[in-house]
């Protein structure tokens, strides 16, 4: 895989009206005015927070969630202006505590008066190495390159141990304790787990009119077999069009796909291995280009109804531990479900991002992760599956995305934007 360029500008809102000429031959739907927020997205996203961090009392912790812009805006700061002592950073919503890691006590007086500035209570910690080092060699190590690891091995950040965790096979784990293979100082070993992710895909039905939103079920084939769920719509920054993204893992190369009666278009971008489980649907369809604009998911109130999309994160420094995040997929029809992200790149789970206290249903596979405000959402990912297989649905257990940062170096595709 190419190297990550993980200190770009984390959030950009960019409006895109789309309009496209005049109105096709089928009659498109008036549709209402879009809501700002709603109650149960709402709800949705402090039950999460509660359901992690117990003691919370509602009005608390969606003051808290809102918050988390404040202190996305305090990590990107550090991480742009201090790549060679930011260690990286989590947050405790049981005591409402920002934790950031420096390398040295210089930094960490500057971070914490940086965080005071803000009105954030923080908590500093001395630690070894850089963010920036350890997703360096995270990187060397996931494409084979870092000297000194065994071939086949994968890795993942810890941010709250500040290092990089290689799995490893059991024969060659027990060389490492046997201190007969000594790995850098900036890794820590520990043992290859077998695979337990899987996609999830169903036989459901849905049906919605334009606009094409996040969150909507797509059908595949001339079989029109329900399988996945849309993400979000973009641009390609390598060809034209509008896009709607998906799982890599639900379809070919040349598969056509559809929503309802409608066709949408046919795959042509796919990835499927280590961090990224993405691909991109070209919409060709006039029902979806006409008339129509572009950045909204999917409402789980009215079928006709949408919610903007207002922004989007440009790189993984926007993402720390402790974040309520949500998924609009097809399983959203019977309630939005959120839960908290624990591992912004999961060892054990191909590198992906992992939500804790959410085991997302079959269908899911390709929709919308996305963090909740009061004043809009952001765009974090696509979905690729849940961490037990088969999916307990609705469960409380993980689940497990592409972050947007991974599925834009590899394909190429910038998500749709809205003010309102």
């Amino acid at each position: 895989m190419n190297r990550r360029r993980p200190f770009a500008v984390a959030c950009a809102a960019l409006a895109i009206t789309g309009l496209f000429g005049a109105a096709s031959a089928t009659t498109t739907p008036s549709i209402a005015a879009p809501p700002r927020l709603t109650g149960l997205e709402q709800a949705a996203a402090i039950e999460a927070f509660q359901q992690a961090f117990p003691g919370v009392s509602d009005a608390e912790a969606l003051r808290r969630i809102d918050a988390e812009d404040e202190r996305v805006e305090l990590i990107e700061q550090l991480a742009a202006e201090s790549q060679d002592t930011y260690g990286g950073a989590w947050y405790d919503g049981a005591t409402d505590t920002q934790h950031l890691l420096s390398t040295t006590p210089a930094a960490a007086a500057r971070f914490t008066r940086a965080a005071t500035a803000r009105g954030i209570d923080v908590a500093m910690h001395d630690v070894d190495f850089s963010l920036a080092t350890l997703i360096a060699e995270r990187d060397a190590v996931n494409e084979g390159t870092r000297r000194g690891v065994p071939a086949g091995a994968t890795a993942g950040v810890d941010l709250k141990t500040n290092r990089v965790v290689v799995e490893l096979p059991a024969s060659t784990l027990s060389s490492v304790r046997r201190g007969a293979l000594t790995l850098p100082a900036t890794m820590r070993a520990t043992a290859q787990t077998a695979q337990t992710t899987g996609p999830e895909a169903c036989t459901t039905h849905r049906r919605c009119d334009p606009p094409l939103r996040a969150g909507v079920q797509l059908w595949r084939g001339p079989e029109k077999n329900y399988s996945c769920s849309a993400g979000f719509t973009a641009n390609s920054t390598t060809s034209g069009g509008r896009w709607v993204l998906t799982a890599g893992h639900c379809g070919a190369i040349g598969s056509r796909w559809g929503n309802g009666t409608q066709t949408v278009g046919t795959l042509r971008a796919r990835y499927n291995w280590n961090d990224v489980d993405a691909a991109a649907i070209r919409i060709d369809n006039t029902y979806w280009l006409n008339s129509t604009t572009w950045g909204w998911m999917y409402h789980e109130d009215a079928t006709n109804q949408r919610l903007a999309v207002a922004r989007r994160i440009t790189s993984e420094t926007s993402m720390q531990p402790g974040q309520t995040l949500c998924i609009a997929a097809q399983s959203a029809a019977s309630g939005i479900r959120c839960g908290v992200l624990a591992d912004v790149n999961d060892a054990s789970a191909r590198n992906l991002a992992r939500v804790n206290g959410i085991d997302t249903c079959p269908g899911d596979s390709g929709g919308a992760w996305y963090r909740y405000t009061s004043t809009g959402r952001i765009a974090y990912g696509i979905h690729h599956g849940g961490k037990i297989v088969p999916s307990t649905c609705h469960g409380k257990d993980v689940s497990l995305f592409t972050t947007l940062p991974d599925m834009t170096e590899q394909l190429g595709f910038t998500v749709h934007t809205r003010s309102r």
